[in-house]
Order: C-alpha cells, then structure tokens, then sequence
C-alpha cells in the first residue's frame, strides 16, 4: 500500500483551538455579562387594565368578549435559538485531534480538552447566579462514583502521574456531562434528537474518509509504521483516524443506534429511521463482533419486553429492523469484495487467536489482583509498569478491580450498571427511558469484552453520550403525559 500524506496535526489543532476559543471567549462574556438592564431602566407605562397606549382589544374568534390576544414566547436560546459552544464541542468529540503536552501528567491535548476547560469556567460563573444544573441528583451521583475512588486511590497509586492523568479525565467527562445538560436545558425533545443524528454523522464521516484513504485522514496513532499490519488493518474495516480502530468506533456508535431507531418509529420521521440504519450500517462495517453480539442481545432482550408488554410484534417495527440488517449485509459483503485490505484481513476477525490472547490477559489481571486485592495499584496505572497489561485487559469490571482493588472495584462497577437501571427505573414515564436503558445495556454488555471505558477520549465521549440522552429524556419529562415521547 502506497503511503499516503499526512495531516499536519499540530498546526491544525493549533488553527481550530485559535478559531473555536474566539467562539469560547465570545461565550464567556456572555454569560458574565449582567443579567439586569441598567439603573435609569424604566418601564413602559401602561394604560388602563395593564395596556400599553395605542393597544387595540383584538375580538377573539369563537369565544364572546373582546380582549387582548395573549403572544406566544418568541423562540429565545432556551427553546430554539443556535448552540454554537455545544455544537464545537460535538465536533471537537468527533474529531478530538490531539497535540503533544506539556509534562508527563498532561502527556497531550486536545481541542476539546481545550472547550472542555472553557466550558468548566463558564458553568463556574453559571453557579454565581443559579442552581448548578446536574440533571437527575441520583444520576449524577452515580456518575460522580469513578471520580471519587479514583481521587481516593491517588492516596496509595503506584504511579501518581498516571492517577492524576485519570482523575483528570474523569473530571473532563463529569464537565462534558453538565455542559450538554445545561446548553440543552429547555430544548425540544426533537431538537434534542437532531444534535444526537448530527453527532453520528460527524463521528462516520472521519470514518469514511479513511476508508477512501483521503489525504490527511490517515490513523493518528503515534508511532505507527505505515507499513505495519496494524497501520493496514484500519483500512481493512471500518475505523476512525482519531477515535481510533473498528472497536472504538463501534462502541461509540452503538450507543445511538437504539435511540435514533426509536425515534424515528415513535414519530414517523425517515431523517432519523434513515440516521439509524446508517450509524448501524456504520457499525456492522467495523467488523466489531462484540460490539454486534451486545446488539444483537440488547435487540433480542428489547423485543422480549416488548412482546411481553404489548402481547403482539408490531410488523413496522420488525420490517424496519430486519431491512437495516439487510442493508448492514450487503455492505459487508460489498467492502469485501471492493476492498482488498478487507478481504486480507477478513478471516482474522473470525479466528480465536483474539479470544486467547484476552484469555492470556485476563490471567495475568487476576495473578496482578491476587497481589493487591483490597487496594489495587491505583487509577490508571499499569501493574507493576509491566508492558504486555499496558494495553488494558479487555474488561472493564475487571479493569477497575486492578485498578483500584476488589471492594472499590466492584463499587466502580455498580456505578456504570447504576445508570442504566436508573433509566429503566423510568420506563413508566415515557418510552424514551426504556430505550435509552437498552442502549446502556449494550454499552455494559460491550464494557465485558472491550476496554473501551479505559480510553481517554471514548470515556469523554461516554460521559457526553449520557449528557445527551439525559438532555433527551429531561426534554421528554416537560411535556404533557399524552405527549410523552
């Protein structure tokens, strides 16, 4: 494979931080601008019964009486105006490039660590004036866990660097959550949806890009050989340039693709039906087989509870299900035969030499448990700085037990399961909430063979995943109960 040129990483992040934090400054003074009008303000002086002079009594058709017609709200920034800081920072998560740091505990950034930082200053001077919006107390609670124990564990880390850079990002993610819970406070469910549908879109098109081996869109790994297999196999399946490979990719998807499947058969809306079968499309392509098997069983569970529910299977819902299948197929089949890379690497997704070396891992996890069982070695740290368990173990409930200990670990553990029971808990207040348990459901299931939560940009998205989703079912609540989506 020829190799093809490169994107200048460093003065891009350097331009888009230039270009986005004019926008995030232009943010700042907005919300420390003074909320009351001046001093020498006055009112406008009303007429008789509260009217302003020259108002005119409007005859209200098909009720008797004449009086003044009550004006709907104009659509301030609360119901509909542009989010400009929300919408880079779903980019900036789309496409989180990242740049060379300054000490070993900041070892690089990015540009939404960069929006991430300015949006933690302006939810500080939001709490000047009001209430911190958290969403739902007993969800945040349950997200503010892994930060807690891993701030305890820097007391005993084996590597304080490495725990600090942890602590870090759980932080990181605990801002990104409050900030999309705050920027869509009062937002319309169906506005809600299109940033959910316009944030997939921006996470698959990267993706496509490097498939098509676009110049600038190569992998972003540092140290990769471009002559390497695992330099190929991002070309041999569906994978991201920044996020990283098909694994990555899929967990991230995968949380939307139940969401954007359901709201577009509640309402009848193709625009979302149409996101859905190509975010799953998307996902099939990355030949993930655990993200597919989380799928298939979160699929298989959901329409178990809808049949005991409604004691039939809705034809729409199983027509449209099974031609996203269909479709997600014939891709497969089609990148296969286009693509040679695909076709070279094809049968490694199917061998089980994937299956023993995570077996070999999870052992020596366990012999590293068995040394420290009730502490652990501390957030983030690799047992011992041994270099074959510094890619992960591939498990993330095992993953927090070498982190922090059994006790501590399983706490961990609890929290992640907490969240999505805390959805299902809500199911009797509208649909939307048993969806969005599902699609945690999958993510849990995909926690068991992918160490996905470990990473420091899909941690961050995970945390901005739940901040949408929560911002959804919030949007949800507001409405009238005969319209509670």
């Amino acid at each position: 494979m020829t190799t093809r040129p490169h994107l200048n990483y460093r003065g891009v992040t350097v331009l888009v931080v230039a270009l986005m934090s004019t926008a995030a400054g232009a943010e700042v003074v907005r919300r420390i601008r003074p909320r009351t009008r001046g001093a020498d303000h006055r009112p406008p002086v009303h007429g008789p019964a509260g009217q302003r002079p020259g108002h005119r009594p409007v005859r209200l058709r098909g009720r008797a009486g004449t009086g003044p017609v009550p004006r709907s709200p104009k659509p301030g920034r609360a119901a509909g105006g542009h989010r400009i800081a929300l919408m880079l920072v779903l980019l900036a998560a789309a496409m989180p490039i990242r740049t060379l740091g300054p000490n070993s505990v900041i070892r690089s950034m990015s540009v939404l660590d960069v929006l991430l930082l300015v949006a933690a200053v302006t939810l500080a001077l939001d709490c000047a004036v009001r209430p911190l919006n958290i969403g739902y107390p007993r969800l945040f609670g349950l997200l503010c866990v892994p930060l807690l124990v891993c701030c305890l564990s820097l007391t005993w880390s084996q590597d304080m660097a490495a725990t600090l850079r942890t602590t870090l990002v759980y932080l990181e993610g605990i801002v990104a959550y409050l900030f999309v819970v705050r920027e869509l406070e009062g937002v319309p469910p169906s506005r809600v949806m299109t940033y959910i549908k316009r944030y997939s879109y921006l996470v698959i098109v990267p993706a496509v890009l490097l498939l098509l081996h676009t110049p600038g869109f190569a992998p972003a790994q540092p140290g990769l050989d471009p002559t390497s297999g695992d330099y190929l196999s991002y070309y041999s399946r569906l994978s991201h340039p920044v996020i990283g490979r098909s694994n990555n990719l899929a967990t991230v998807l995968a949380f939307f693709v139940p969401v954007l499947f359901y709201w577009g058969h509640k309402h009848h809306d193709r625009r979302f039906t149409r996101a859905g079968c190509i975010t799953l499309i998307a996902v099939v392509l990355t030949l993930s087989r655990g993200v597919m098997l989380a799928l298939l069983i979160m699929a298989l569970l959901a329409a178990l509870g809808g049949v005991v529910r409604t004691h039939r299977i809705e034809r729409r819902t199983l027509g449209t299900t099974l031609t996203a299948v269909a479709v997600a197929v014939a891709g497969v089949a089609l990148l296969q035969q286009f693509n040679p890379s695909t076709r070279e690497f094809f049968g490694d997704r199917f061998s089980g030499s994937n299956v023993f070396m995570r077996s070999d891992l999870a052992e020596k996890a366990m012999a590293k448990v068995a040394e420290r069982p009730v502490l652990g070695f501390g957030g983030g740290v690799t047992p011992d700085h041994d270099p074959y368990l510094a890619i992960g173990v591939h498990n993330t409930y095992l993953q927090q037990v070498v982190y922090f200990g059994l006790p501590l670990g399983l706490l961990v553990s609890l929290s992640l399961v907490g969240v999505a029971l805390f959805f299902f808990s809500r199911w009797r207040l509208g649909g939307v909430n048993r969806v969005i348990g599902f699609a945690l459901l999958a993510q849990l299931l995909i926690f068991v063979t992918e160490s996905s939560f470990e990473g420091t940009d899909l941690r961050l998205i995970f945390y901005l995943s739940i901040g949408l989703v929560t911002a959804l079912a919030r949007a949800c609540d507001a409405q009238e109960p005969h319209l509670r989506c």
